[in-house]
């Protein structure tokens, strides 16, 4: 999947902080807790974890690794967020 060309196609601007393609999901569920529901997947490595309503992995991830651009999983089928800029792309 590629952030940059999603932009150009009216998905929503571009974003700095995205990498040009999308690392491969480490698995399905959160690598920390377990969660097999509401994963977020990084952008840049393929760390999987737990939305915010949960125990917030997938973004502590994304903070402590400063890897800012989480997809929701399925990727490709939700939204992408990146928490440099707090807002979607």
């Amino acid at each position: 999947m590629d952030l940059a060309h999603n932009a150009t196609q009216g998905a929503g601007p571009a974003c700095a902080h995205a990498p040009e393609t999308i690392a491969t999901p480490s698995g399905n569920r959160c690598e920390e807790c377990g969660s097999t529901f509401n994963l977020r997947l990084c952008a840049t490595c393929g760390h999987v974890g737990c939305c915010e309503s949960q125990a917030g992995d997938a973004r502590a991830h994304a903070l402590g690794e400063q890897h800012p651009v989480i997809l929701q999983m399925p990727a490709g089928e939700g939204f992408t967020w990146c928490y440099a800029e707090n807002r979607y792309v």
